[in-house]
């Protein structure tokens, strides 16, 4: 049984815009397009969005290059650190992040849905946001990253379309006749260029493709999860939890089909010797959890790692000791360059 473990590096390898940063690079891009002296941006997402706006002054700073989950983590740690209501007032500034909260809303809108208000032709400065609770102001700070997962499934949706027809194949060496995928794209780019079935497989495997963060188009409603690490063991206020992938992923309904895949390789009586193919994954910490229980679900498994780069091979033996010890990575673990013509898997046609 093979199990195809991918991230952002399968969308990358097939000429795919689909990181963080090409969508921060197109806002920036936008914004400027649009950027007009007596413009009403009452309701333009990108001078209304505080993460926007902050993930772009960080570009504009000099970060070529953000980790927006990381980012959000440091945001919400600096915020935990701060006082509590003092006389009805707490006012901070982190970098170039300004919050005000004030029990000195009578000459604001009040949005009883939202429990906040603000005023838009003052964004960024001090009287950005009014709220009544730390509980409604976290709330406040979700609801706006939630608008910006939004805005970000309408930019994959669109690069997936406009680029998916020209996009180069590969020769996947996989048993296509029992195979199972975790997704932790928000993409299908396997499913729409690869005919590999992984609704079905003959080998008793009764799971579906899992896409543990969610995927863009959903039916019913955006179930894009975008968060931090779980900080279960450090000083973060639990107001703060909602942020947590581990939260958003029961939040959206995404780790149901996971659950079904763990749960089908953890079965006694199916007997079989699961090989697992990671790639374009950078195994980082936030979702440590997820794949440490996957990858040790049978006692006997190889786990294959492709590399694209000897820095991305140092950086991911690093982190698969850190998820599923040295001792299991000595006995089942082969890093392998994904080009290489003899052992690799991603060898164009």
């Amino acid at each position: 049984m093979d199990i195809l473990i991918l991230g952002n590096g399968f969308d990358l390898a097939h000429k795919l815009d689909t990181k963080y940063n090409d969508f921060l690079k197109y806002c920036q891009e936008k914004y400027s397009s649009i950027n007009s002296v007596g413009t009403d941006h009452s309701n333009n997402f990108l001078y209304n969005n505080v993460w926007v706006k902050h993930f772009l002054n960080k570009t504009l700073a000099g970060d070529k290059w953000i980790d927006l989950e990381n980012e959000i983590y440091n945001v919400i740690t600096k915020l935990s650190e701060l006082p509590y209501f003092k006389n009805g007032v707490w006012y901070e500034r982190y970098k170039d992040i300004v919050f005000l909260i004030s029990k000195d809303y009578e000459e604001f809108n009040f949005d009883e849905s939202q429990k906040y208000f603000r005023k838009p032709e003052l964004f960024y400065n001090a009287n950005d946001c009014y709220c009544i609770t730390i509980k409604d102001f976290v709330n406040f700070l979700y609801s706006q990253l939630r608008d910006f997962v939004k805005e970000f499934e309408k930019y994959l949706v669109e690069e997936e379309n406009r680029k998916i027809k020209n996009t180069p194949k590969f020769n996947l060496r996989v048993n296509s006749d029992c195979v199972s995928l975790l997704n932790f794209n928000y993409t299908d780019t396997c499913e729409q260029l690869y005919k590999i079935n992984f609704n079905y497989s003959s080998c008793g495997i009764k799971t579906k493709a899992v896409y543990v963060h969610g995927k863009i188009n959903n039916e019913d409603s955006c179930n894009m999860v975008l968060g931090t690490h779980s900080f279960d063991n450090e000083q973060i206020p639990v107001e703060f939890n909602i942020f947590k992938k581990h939260h958003q992923r029961h939040k959206y309904g995404t780790i149901e089909p996971y659950q079904e895949l763990l749960n089908e390789l953890k079965y006694p009586k199916k007997i079989y010797v699961p090989t697992f193919h990671i790639i374009g994954h950078s195994l980082d910490k936030t979702d440590h959890n997820i794949l440490k229980h996957i990858l040790l679900a049978k006692e006997k498994s190889i786990i294959n790692i492709y590399y694209h780069d000897e820095d991305a091979l140092a950086r991911m033996q690093s982190n698969i000791d850190l998820i599923i010890g040295e001792e299991e990575v000595m006995t089942k673990v082969r890093f392998i360059n994904q080009y290489d013509s003899k052992l690799g898997i991603l060898i164009p046609q």
